[in-house]
C-alpha cells in the first residue's frame, strides 16, 4: 500500500489577505504560517516516511523544509504547483467577485468559468491533467509513505480524482497546513481517501 499525506502550505500574507492566490503569487510563509507548519511537525514523524515531494513555489518549499528537518532530499515537482490564475492572480478576491460575480459559486469559490476573464491563466482540467499524472506515478511506488506538499487547489484537485468527485466546488478549501490522506493499493492501483484536511490525528 502507497500512502500518501498531502499537506497544504502554511500561511501567506496573501492568504491572510483573501487575495487570490495562484502560481504567480511566490511568496514566503508569514509567521502565522510557520507556527502552523511547526504545529504539524510535533504531529507528523519525518523519520516515518520514506519520501518527500513538494511544489517548486516558495510557501510550499518552506513548508518541506520546516517538515523535513533536513532528513529526506525534497523532491521538487512542477506538477504539484498552484493553478496559474493568469490576471487574477494576486487580486483581492472580493473586488474580483464584485466585478465577475459568475466566476464565482455560492461560497465565493473560484469556478472553472473564470478562464473566460483571465484567459492567460490555466484551465482546471490542465491541473486535473498534471496531478493525475503524478498520482499515477505514485502508484509504480512500493508500499511506502510519501509526503506530498501543494497547494489548496491541488490538494482539492487530487480529492476530487481520487473520489470522482464531479464539481470540485463541492470540495471545501483544505485550511494551511492540514493534511489529506489517500492510500493507493498496491495490487489494483485503486486510490482510496482516507481523511481530508485534518490538523490532528494523523
Amino acid at each position: 500500500m502507497v500512502e500518501l499525506y498531502i499537506v497544504r502550505h502554511g500561511e501567506t500574507d496573501t492568504n491572510h489577505q483573501g487575495k487570490i492566490n495562484g502560481s504567480a503569487t511566490d511568496l514566503n510563509l508569514n509567521e502565522t504560517g510557520k507556527k502552523q507548519v511547526n504545529y504539524l511537525k510535533e504531529h507528523l514523524d519525518i523519520n516515518d516516511f520514506d519520501e518527500i515531494y513538494a511544489s517548486p513555489l516558495k510557501r510550499a518549499v518552506e513548508t518541506a523544509e520546516i517538515l523535513n528537518q533536513g532528513v529526506h532530499e525534497i523532491q521538487l515537482d512542477k506538477r504539484l504547483r498552484e493553478i496559474n490564475y493568469g490576471s487574477w492572480d494576486g487580486l483581492s478576491a472580493d473586488e474580483v467577485v464584485n466585478k465577475h460575480p459568475d466566476g464565482f459559486d455560492e461560497n465565493g469559490y473560484i469556478t472553472k468559468d473564470y478562464i473566460k476573464y483571465a484567459p492567460d491563466g490555466e484551465s482546471y482540467p490542465q491541473v486535473w491533467e498534471r496531478v493525475q499524472s503524478f498520482i499515477d506515478d505514485m502508484k509504480n511506488k512500493g508500499d511506502e509513505k510519501i509526503m506530498v506538499v501543494c497547494h489548496g487547489f491541488v490538494t482539492r484537485s487530487f480529492v476530487k480524482l481520487v473520489t470522482e468527485t464531479p464539481n470540485i466546488e463541492d470540495l471545501v478549501e483544505p485550511a494551511n497546513a492540514s493534511v489529506s490522506k489517500i492510500r493507493i493499493s498496491n495490487a489494483s492501483h485503486r486510490t482510496y481517501l482516507a481523511y481530508y484536511g485534518r490538523l490532528e490525528n494523523l
